[in-house]
């Protein structure tokens, strides 16, 4: 690529960028990606908790709008909105969604409980599920996302990582480290035991 052609597609709009982009010309999905990386990883930033959650999205958003263009889909106008729109789907694809269906969960059982009137039944999650909830709230989207996959779905690691695209060993160490984090955070929120005696 000559300078001159660099330049003169770098001074263009997105619109014609993605026109660009869509016709095959790689060095228009450069510009795009230096034009917008900035932007949408301190948007992703809003979103998410950790730097590194937004970082994955950002690459994620970036990486299916490039595909998407080189199959002659994805945006023709206003790049920014469809990129952070992106994000926020792919934020409640790989996190929100999980920490709310625990909550979702805990409260069908207590329903359960109550409708099948055993004693027992109580309108407060003890403090130790209190704890275990608050626990796995606080961990990273993609850590919660494999713990719900693995202990409440029953995946085993070769199925999470069909589902998550990633190779079987990568999926185990993920499991590994999710539950490590959970039991870490978990002892950090409870109370010391009280000393008898």
């Amino acid at each position: 690529m000559s300078q001159a052609l660099a330049v003169s597609l770098a001074e263009l709009p997105d619109s014609e960028l993605l026109t660009q982009a869509r016709h095959g010309i790689g060095e228009a999905l450069v510009i795009l990606f230096q034009r917008h990386h900035g932007p949408l990883l301190r948007y992703a930033r809003s979103v998410v908790r950790s730097r590194s959650d937004a970082e994955d999205l950002t690459a994620e958003a970036l990486l299916r709008m490039m595909l998407a263009l080189k199959a002659g889909k994805g945006p023709t106008t206003n790049t920014p909105a469809y990129l952070r729109t992106t994000v926020r789907r792919l934020a409640a694809e790989h996190g929100g969604d999980n920490a709310r269906l625990v909550s979702v969960g805990l409260a069908f059982a207590e329903a359960e409980r109550d409708e099948a009137g055993r004693p027992g039944a109580r309108d407060q999650p003890t403090d130790h599920e209190a704890l275990l909830d608050l626990a796995f709230r606080s961990l990273a989207p993609r850590w919660r996302q494999v713990l719900w996959m693995s202990e409440v779905l029953g995946y085993r690691p070769h199925e999470i990582a069909t589902a998550l695209a990633i190779a079987p060993a990568a999926a185990s160490a993920l499991l590994w480290r999710a539950r490590r984090a959970l039991r870490f955070r978990f002892e950090e929120l409870r109370p010391a035991a009280p000393v008898s005696g």
